[in-house]
Order: structure tokens, then sequence, then C-alpha cells
């Protein structure tokens, strides 16, 4: 008997190919067992328990038509071939699409209905898949998804790799990495799942269901791999219709499907591998030999039965003598920097991957639930009614475009919410914070909507002046509010809200001493486990017996209140929501601690504007309801969607200055703008918009090959990456960023303008 046994890596992220040949060396003590492995860097061709390798050359200097030929020479010779990569068994379902008695492999039909991430053929089976979405959708719609599950979402490959992106440059640059490594833009977004990782291992011949086992991790390595487990037997509610899904896909060959249970016990299937896992032989010691099984039902010779050893398994490094006519490779040269070679993919399994989109480019791509409609973000109607208002001859590039009745809708339905939404007992109102944007446009439009003006320096207290705003309609916050001196309002402020103790000891100071007057004066908190710098944390006991006593030294005459403000977009939605419930329950505690009733309610957000608009769930109507049953003394809830207000308000109109096209088929545009107008870049995708110097037509920018490089002599003077010009683009057309009215207008400088 002759078996060929592939996927020899033994590095800290293994194939399994080394566990294969274990437990068929214990099933088959005189079989020919020969390694095949496509480089001389993996280690796992020392091992010693090999009869023979077959060493390849790597895959990128393959030519996959003569080595197809050997293959089947070898198979038709009577040899059995069990892969231990899923490329490579994808390769040979599409060598043999009529598969091959000899093929210990899954057919490509049955490969197919088990692409990740929507495992179509794992229907039947009592689990769920992690809400995910294709990277062909509009950046616009993933940066909505990873806020909606709170950055705790993995960016992975269509078949090896994973990363998890919890923030949006990281994204990008994943996402960058991950297409050049495995050509194609093709890739997803899934949701984290939390729970304890587990596996089923199956063999299968012919699609009779051969053996199964359930393994639970017990340790794991940095990369998230198995170091350690358990093993069990699959439970008959899985085993049932586990059995009927092989049938259906006539399945041959291993096979592994990769899952998290919950903690309501709900198991959720992340994704199902065409191979044995890595961690084969663990189930061997358990007494379940799975290859054994194979190849036992491929050849009609009966396998050696596999004692059971233990049904815990762990691994250990072993050094193994070097064979002598395949000795260790040369380190690189030094001199360019290099430190050593890549072990991750060093049988060339990337170049695979391109050879393969090269010979059928929907070869095993990312199936999804609803395809995106290219890449495009949805361009609501009021911008481009704004856009279309300019003369851009007159326009001077790159220039900040206000957008008249975005803002003044914008502004229109936060105060009508805020109408809706106050009662007899609660009064709901906004506040803009100027500091996201201090255009006196949108300051005026905030006092003109019954806004009060959210200040963090007493200069941006002048400026709401200024405008209009009365002192008793402004509110102070922020650990700067006495800056600079001599600018304190005489007249009593509506709220002042303290950032720290000494910030709170400082502030009653000053109305001891009559510097300042406030309606309401109050403390920002922190809740436990939250980093950030900005409020008093009450995880120490100490700062919270001082917070205690520095409110009960606020006159009676004035009201006490919270402030509590999280990024939203940056935490994401439901840990907000999370993050706010616990936030009341601290609230309960300050009250009956200090004897004081919390009379107004400050919710900072930091709200995408996409997110605070939306009223699908109506959130925060029941915020209100949920503030009064917690903390019924409370009179007034002060909510500041600045971002939600101001972003949306302004675009950037840039000119393309010409274009360059590369031998990758990739394409760099230079444009005028430059980071120097779009600091926000990096932390939020934009919507854009192409004016076609034909037809005036404004034409949304989807998803492509195109950088667009900024104007400064800067290497990271990107101002958007991966996006395709519309058809006809060239130097001259203008370009229109939208969403640019926020940090993006109130933090852009002057550089590169002489």
């Amino acid at each position: 008997m002759k078996i060929y046994v592939s996927g020899l890596y033994s590095g800290g992220n293994p194939q399994p190919g080394v566990g294969i040949v274990r437990s068929l060396r214990q099933a088959y003590t005189t079989a020919e067992i020969v390694g095949v492995e496509y480089s001389n860097r993996v280690s796992g061709i020392h091992y010693g328990e090999l009869d023979d390798v077959w060493l390849q050359r790597p895959w990128d200097e393959l030519n996959l038509d003569i080595y197809g030929e050997c293959v089947k020479e070898a198979l038709d010779a009577g040899g059995l071939w069990i892969s231990g990569s899923d490329l490579e068994a994808m390769w040979l379902a599409a060598l043999f699409p009529e598969g091959h008695r000899n093929l210990l492999a899954p057919p490509m039909a049955g490969i197919r209905r088990i692409t990740k991430p929507a495992v179509e053929a794992a229907n039947g089976l009592p689990v769920k898949i992690p809400t995910f979405i294709s990277t062909d959708q509009s950046d616009w719609d993933l940066h909505a998804f990873c806020r909606e599950h709170d950055w705790r979402v993995w960016l992975k490959g269509p078949y090896y790799d994973a990363a998890r992106t919890p923030s949006w440059d990281v994204f990008q640059a994943a996402r960058a990495a991950l297409s050049k490594v495995w050509s194609t833009q093709r890739l997803y977004l899934q949701a984290h799942v939390s729970g304890y990782e587990e596996s089923v291992m199956l063999s299968a011949y012919k699609g009779e269901m051969l053996g199964a086992v359930s393994m639970r991790k017990r340790d794991i390595t940095p990369e998230g791999k198995t170091w350690a487990g358990d093993i069990s037997e699959v439970p008959d509610d899985f085993m049932k219709p586990l059995r009927a899904m092989v049938k259906e896909l006539g399945w041959t060959g291993g096979g592994e499907l990769e899952m998290v249970r919950d903690a309501g016990g709900q198991a959720w299937l992340l994704e199902m591998n065409p191979r044995f896992p890595a961690w084969v032989h663990g189930a061997t010691i358990a007494g379940q030999n799975l290859p054994g099984l194979l190849v036992q039902a491929a050849s009609g010779v009966r396998a050696q039965p596999a004692p059971d050893q233990g049904q815990e398994f762990t691994r250990i490094v072993l050094e193994v003598p070097v064979r002598p006519e395949y000795p260790l490779p040369p380190l690189p040269e030094p001199f360019a920097g290099a430190i050593g070679h890549s072990m991750k993919h060093p049988s060339g399994l990337t170049s695979l991957a391109k050879k393969l989109h090269k010979a059928n480019p929907e070869m095993l791509e990312v199936v999804t639930e609803e395809e995106g409609p290219n890449g495009l973000p949805a361009i609501p109607d009021s911008f481009v009614e704004d856009i279309q208002s300019y003369d851009f001859d007159t326009v001077q590039t790159p220039e900040f475009l206000f957008m008249d009745k975005t803002a003044a809708g914008l502004f229109k339905r936060a105060a009508e919410r805020a109408r809706r939404l106050s009662t007899n007992e609660v009064q709901v109102v906004s506040g803009y914070s100027i500091k996201t944007n201090p255009d006196e446009r949108l300051i005026r439009l905030a006092l003109e909507n019954g806004f009060y003006a959210e200040c963090i320096s007493l200069l941006e207290v002048q400026s709401a002046l200024k405008v209009g705003f009365r002192p008793d309609q402004v509110i102070l916050n922020g650990p700067a509010k006495f800056w600079p001196e001599g600018l304190m309002p005489k007249e009593r402020m509506h709220a002042f809200f303290c950032d720290s103790i000494a910030d709170l000891e400082k502030t009653l100071t000053a109305i001891e001493a009559g510097e300042m007057s406030s309606k309401h004066v109050g403390v920002r908190i922190r809740t436990p486990n939250v980093v950030s710098r900005f409020g008093i944390p009450l995880d120490s006991p100490a700062t919270f017996r001082k917070l205690v006593e520095g409110v009960n030294r606020l006159p009676a005459d004035t009201a006490f209140g919270v402030h509590f403000h999280m990024a939203s977009d940056r935490i994401g939605v439901s840990q907000w929501w999370h993050l706010f419930e616990s936030m009341l329950k601290w609230c309960r505690s300050i009250e009956k601690l200090t004897g004081r009733t919390i009379e107004i309610l400050d919710m900072g957000g930091g709200w995408f504007p996409d997110d605070w608009h939306d009223h699908r769930n109506e959130k925060f109507g029941k915020a209100v309801e949920t503030v009064k049953a917690v903390l019924p003394g409370v009179r007034q809830i002060v909510s500041e969607p600045g971002k939600a207000m101001a972003q949306p308000s302004m675009a950037l109109a840039m000119r393309i200055l010409e274009i360059q096209e590369h031998e990758d088929e990739s394409i760099e545009a230079v444009v005028d703008a430059s980071i120097a107008e779009l600091p926000m870049y990096f932390f939020y995708p934009h919507r854009m918009l192409r004016k076609c110097s034909e037809t005036g037509e404004l034409q949304p920018v989807g998803r492509g090959k195109t950088h667009l490089m900024g104007r400064l002599c800067m290497e990271h003077d990107i101002v958007a990456s991966n996006v395709q010009l519309p058809e006809g683009s060239k130097a001259g057309d203008l370009l229109i960023f939208c969403d640019a009215g926020g940090y993006d207008r109130s933090m852009s400088y002057v550089f590169g303008r002489g």
C-alpha cells in the first residue's frame, strides 16, 4: 500500500500532514507513506515516519498541467492521496472533476457548498452562522457593520487568514494586505462570537460517514490554534444531520467544522475545512483513528485498531534530524535588512491561489446572502441638491462646500425628536458640540432649533454668545473649562460638569468665591473598565469617596447632574448602550451616597450620523423611559449629537491633477486636496462623487483598484484607497468628498500652500 500525504508544514499554524502520517503509521505499520511538499523549508519533510518525500517546486514555479499528469499517474498506479491543504484539495477537485477512486479528497461540488462564510451545506445542522458582510459592499456600509458589532469583527480571506479589526485604519491595512496575498478583493467581515471554541472532525468515503469526533480546545496558541484539547463523541442531534449532509455532498476525505459555543449553549459555525485538522492525531490518541478508517474504506485493507490512550491530548515541541538529501536552506543575505524567511506560507500557497483565480475567477468565491450594488454607497438626495447648487467654475479647489439644505434638515429633525421625546416630567434637549465644527452657520442653526451650546472652553462660550446664545443656554464640560482666564460669564450658565476631582475642587472654590454661577453643577463619570482620559473613575474607592465629599459641598440652590460621554462610533453602538445602562446604576449609587438627587443627565456620545438619526428602533425613546424609571428625579436629559449634525453638513471639492496607470492594473490619481483637508480619512470612510465634465452628472464612486494620492510630499498622504473612478475620468475632473463637515473641517490645517 502506498499513501501520499501533503500539508506537512509544522510551524505555529500547522497543517495536518504530520498528524495524518502518525495516525496512518499506527493503522498500517507496513504501508509506504510518501510525504508531498512544495518547499524544502517545511520542517515536516524531515519527520522520521515518512518512507519517502516527493518534493516539488514551489507552487509559483510549478507547471500545473505537467504536475497534474504526474499526480494522475501516481493515483492510476494504485497510490492513495490524502490532501492536507485546502487549496491543494480545491486544485485536485478541479483536476479530477469526476473524482478518482484513489483520491481521498472531496469533490468540487461538495467544496463549493461549504464555501465560507455562508457554508450553505450546513443548513440542517444545529448551528448558526455569525453575521457577515462581503467587502464588495461600499466602505460606508462596511463601517456601519463594524459600528453595529462594536468593532468586534474579523476580516477573513477566502481560504486562509483572519485579522481582528478593532478600528477603521486597522481594517484598511488588513484589507490591503489580504487582498494582495490572496489575489482577490472578495473578502468578508464577520461578527465576533464570544464563547469556547470546539470542532467536529469527520471522515467519509463516497458519501458514507466513517466516523466523527468532537473536540473542545483546552489550550491555544497566540494565533488561536489548538495546542491541547479533549475528545468526545458527537451528540446524536448533531450526528444525524451531519451524516445526511455527508451523504448529500458525496463527501470523500476528512473534514472539520470549526465552531464557537456561546454562554447560552448555541453553536456558531465559523467555517468547514475540506481536510483533516492539524489536531487529527489527538483523536487517534483517544481511540478514533479517522485517517485509518478512510484508507480502510478506500483500500479494503483492515486498519489496526487504535488503542484508547486517554480522552485529552496536548502538544510538545520536538527536534528531529534533518534528512541528508534535503539539507537546510541558507538564510537570506542580511545586507538588505532581511532577518529570515516568512514561514507562514513557505510553499507558495498564495501563488497557487493566484493561479487558481486566473484559471477560474469564480472558484471558491465568497458567498454572500445579498450582493451589494457594486460597492456604491447610497447618496442622500439632499447631498445632490446642495452640491448641484454650486457653480464649480468659480470654485478654487480644494474647497469646503456648506450643504445648506442638508444641515437645516438635520437640525430640524433633531429638534422634532427632542420635542417628541419630551414629557411633562422630563424635558429632552440637544446640545451642539461647538468643538466639532465652530462654523457660525452651524451654531446659528443650533440656536434656531432650540439646542444648547455645548462648550469645552471659554473661547467657545464667547463664540456661542456672539451668535446669540444666552449664558443660561450654555453647557460647559471638558478638562479646560476655565481657559482662558478672564472670560467666564458673570451671568448664570445652564450646566457646568467637572471632569476630575481636581476640577471639582476648583469649581467649588470658584462658586464659593462668587466667580461663577450655574443652574446645574455636576460631574463627568467614567465607568469601570473603560479606557479613557476623561471623567472621574468610579473603580477607585478613594476617588469615589472624594467625589461624594465634593458633591456634598454643592450649594443647596444648585441642581446636581451627571455627564456621561463615550464615542459610540469608536466603541460600537451596542457597547455604548451597555455602558449607558451601567452608568445609570452608578448614578443610583451616587444619589444614595451623596443624598443629592440627579436632576440633569447629559448623554454625550460621539455619534456617527447614521446611528443618531436612525429611527428604526427608537432606542432614544426607550432610553428616556429607562432614565425615568431608574432616576425619577431627572428633569432634563441632554443629548450631544455634534458629529451627527456637523459631519454631513459639509463636503470637500477637489480636482484630479493626473492619473497614473501601472502594470499591475492598479491606478494612482493625484488630487489637489490632501490629508490637511481630510485629517479624518484614517478614521472613517467618506462617500464620494465625481462630477462628469461632459454631462454635469454626479456619479457615485465605488470600490476598485485606484488610490487617490494627496498633493503633499508625505508618504501617508492618501485620501482614499481602493476606489473605482467612473469610466472616462481624467485630469481636471471634479471629485467631491461628502461627510467632511465634522472634525475634518475643524481639524483641517494649512500645509503645502506656501
